[in-house]
């Protein structure tokens, strides 16, 4: 325990229960978005509707999200962590039931409807959970740990979506009568996994930082702040078309690969690549920036590499014969797209400081879902009469590099980071 102008400054053992809490609310809400990402083609036949039917599934998330992110910012700023948490965990849990409910109780023309009502009850409550990391950070964790507990909680995303590529093609198995299996499977782990959430508080009794003890901003006063500021707006659209770009990149994962002789079990596979690489390298860099605070130099770099990785990608997905092509540019995907999530939320309120953490992180993944709808719509409208999506990826190249061009207009000051280092030195 330190002084820090005549108040104290410690760090609670129980900020990584908080953490486990808020890991698996996102966990599970990016488990119930992407489950048939990899099984698109058994999933279509299993409800006898279109790909794009069930590629509609996965962007249900990112529509219902947008009109929400404003109520889940207010409560998360307003009523705290917990309520929050609580309600995107269960909101999540409830969706998981009826979406498994309604594949084995109704009869088949009921099945998509209910497909679609499950998966928009789950889509209400992810905002609640999806902007609680940087929260959570703050609240819980000291200016040396942040970026990498932020790192490790918003990497659960990831964490769900390969449990849900890897776990969709071994209990489907290119049976779509499976697909009951895979939705039971599904309900199963939000729900048990689920109960971690009730270990989520708002904060610690005694305050971890500095910048922990100052109060933030009015909910409305913060967010006509935020809005206003034009270092935020590079940070929101930089994260939006990134997080976009990756959203589709998963739920059109198998739609890539299988018209030119990939398996679902191959899709599956580049999946879990980008994933691994993506948390092995994030976890890696957070370690680094919270000790040297170089967040803007790596923000630049890597979108270098997400570009690189969704060109390596075209140029290899249509050739069965370049797959360690494709599994390398698949890992370069990860490791551009991932780290660069946790490092735009701590620098969202690093130039907005001191509004509240859930209303810059708030904003952010809104611009992320909106791009996400964006990104994906397009993508399909550019599917061939084949169902190849060849002009698809090139459509994901241009997205990947307009953020390469407008990340170096970000120049703002750390300014959570500098008042910090200012007390420290007083």
């Amino acid at each position: 325990m330190v002084e820090a102008q005549g108040q104290e400054v410690a760090l609670s053992p129980f900020r990584f229960a908080v953490a486990v809490g808020v890991f698996f609310a996102n966990f599970n809400n990016a488990l119930l978005w992407s489950t048939y990402a990899a099984v698109s083609p058994s999933a279509a036949r299993f409800y006898n509707c279109s790909e794009f039917t069930i590629n509609m599934v996965a962007l249900v998330f990112q529509i219902v999200f947008i009109p929400f992110a404003y109520p889940a910012i207010y409560v998360l700023d307003t009523y705290g962590l917990r309520v929050s948490v609580l309600i995107g965990t269960w909101g999540v849990t409830l969706g998981g039931l009826v979406r498994w409910l309604g594949s084995i109780l109704g009869p088949p023309e009921t099945q998509v409807p209910f497909l679609f009502i499950g998966q928009t009850i789950a889509a209400i409550a992810t905002p609640f959970a999806f902007n609680a990391p940087t929260k959570a950070c703050a609240a819980w964790f000291g200016e040396n740990e942040r970026l990498t507990a932020n790192t490790v909680m918003s990497l659960s995303i990831y964490g769900g979506t390969a449990l849900a590529l890897a776990i969709g093609p071994a209990l489907v198995n290119s049976d779509p009568q499976n697909m009951n299996t895979l939705n039971l499977a599904t309900f199963a782990i939000v729900f048990s996994t689920g109960l971690t959430s009730l270990l989520v508080f708002d904060k610690p009794a005694i305050a971890p930082s500095k910048s922990a003890q100052v109060d933030s901003l009015p909910f409305l006063h913060g967010l006509k702040q935020a809005v206003m500021n034009p270092q935020f707006i590079v940070i929101v659209a930089a994260y939006g078309m990134t997080a976009g770009s990756l959203d589709t990149y998963f739920t059109l994962i198998s739609d890539y690969v299988t018209p030119f002789g990939y398996s679902e079990a191959d899709s599956g596979i580049i999946g879990i690549i980008t994933i691994i690489s993506g948390v092995i390298s994030s976890l890696l860099l957070g370690a680094i920036l919270d000790r040297t605070k170089l967040h803007r130099l790596f923000l630049k770099l890597l979108t270098v590499v997400s570009f690189l990785g969704s060109l390596g990608f075209y140029f290899s997905a249509s050739f069965t014969d370049r797959r360690v092509l494709l599994f390398a540019s698949a890992a370069v995907t990860g490791i551009g797209g991932f780290a660069l999530a946790p490092i735009a939320l701590e620098l969202g309120v690093e130039c907005t400081y001191p509004v509240g953490e859930g209303t810059s992180a708030g904003l952010i993944q809104t611009a992320g879902q909106f791009f996400g709808v964006v990104v994906l719509l397009v993508s399909n409208a550019l599917r061939a009469s084949d169902g190849s999506l060849s002009d698809a990826m090139i459509w994901r190249i241009g997205v990947c590099g307009v953020v390469m061009l407008i990340v170096p207009l970000y120049t703002a000051n750390n300014r959570r980071i500098d008042l910090e280092t200012e007390q420290a030195q007083s």
